[in-house]
């Protein structure tokens, strides 16, 4: 077992939607306080390290059965996807945790709560910030020479999204029905007080080409765990969103990341994801081929394996 640091980097490559609240029609940004190195507070766009957490959780989730071909209990698929749930007085059963843990290694990540008993995860995902000056005191070294060069301000941008009637387009309304067509007129929805379907939407968005970092630290895992989680960013090469509004079109990244054992020093690349292409590292390749080696151990013995008494939990 090893102790692990990831430093990962999103590069938007369209606007990033990621908010904290809403008022009336405008959406604002996630944002943390940082204290400057003056004295000054400065609020500044953080990519929460729980929804990067959510989102690895599912994918190595996914992935889990996808490679399995099994379908499971709503249980059991709220222990994989969100951690399950905890009922009756606490209790700790080590033989227990260590046997969950050998069998399912992306819960052993994650952690979560079976039965009585709590598995601590060993995966700590920390918030994602914008290279710029105002985040210099949350940056690694390495990007403090880019980020003095960028202005948070910069880095922001509003948009306008309209919701349109479409009852009063010519070319559709042969679509409604002739009983209803009489509602048309604004005379009568004030009468009916039916409500308008048009309005206009504000978003505060992260602007395309942005640099987002952030650490991920990992304690005491396994080859096999590791494999787990490099299989996520495999999997999450598929479709690169992060954030809100994919639907609109934003949220779409490239994303790479490298990692270092902290006892050692010793440092790998893990992935790269752009437009273009997916550059998996040796090191990676070889900790997947470890998880899924597991997993087809598991699959050929699915009515006896360890997998099948937690399913039954």
């Amino acid at each position: 077992m090893n102790n692990y640091r990831i430093t990962g980097i999103f590069t938007t490559r369209s606007p990033l939607s990621h908010i904290s609240e809403s008022i009336s029609t405008n959406s604002y940004l996630s944002q943390d306080a940082i204290l400057q190195p003056d004295g000054t507070i400065e609020e500044v766009f953080s990519y929460s390290g729980n929804a990067w957490r959510g989102q690895l959780r599912d994918l190595c989730a996914t992935y889990l059965l996808k490679k399995l071909g099994v379908s499971v209990s709503l249980d059991f698929f709220h222990l994989l996807y969100s951690g399950g749930k905890i009922g009756g007085e606490q209790t700790i059963n080590i033989a227990k945790a260590k046997e969950i843990r050998e069998s399912v290694p992306s819960f052993s990540l994650f952690g979560g709560g079976i039965g009585s008993q709590i598995i601590s995860g060993k995966i700590k995902v920390g918030s994602s910030y914008p290279v710029c000056v105002e985040a210099l005191p949350v940056l690694p070294e390495s990007a403090h020479s880019l980020a003095k060069k960028i202005t948070y301000s910069d880095l922001t941008t509003e948009k306008n999204f309209t919701r349109m009637d479409d009852s009063k387009k010519l070319e559709l309304i042969h679509n409604i029905k002739v009983d209803d067509l009489h509602l048309l007129s604004e005379e009568e929805r004030k009468k009916k007080k039916d409500v308008a379907t048009q309005m206009i939407m504000t978003s505060e968005l992260i602007v395309s080409g942005v640099s987002l970092m952030h650490q991920i630290d990992l304690m005491s895992v396994t080859d096999i765990e590791l494999g787990a989680l490099f299989a996520a960013f495999q999997m999450f090469s598929e479709l690169p969103y992060i954030g809100g509004q994919s639907n609109k079109g934003h949220g779409l990244v490239d994303y790479e990341c490298y990692i270092v054992n902290t006892q050692t020093n010793e440092n790998h690349d893990v992935i790269r994801i752009n437009s273009s292409s997916t550059e998996l590292s040796a090191f990676a390749e070889e900790k997947i081929a470890s998880y899924q080696k597991h997993l087809l151990e598991i699959k050929a013995n699915i009515k006896t394996s360890k997998i099948g008494e937690i399913m039954g939990v």
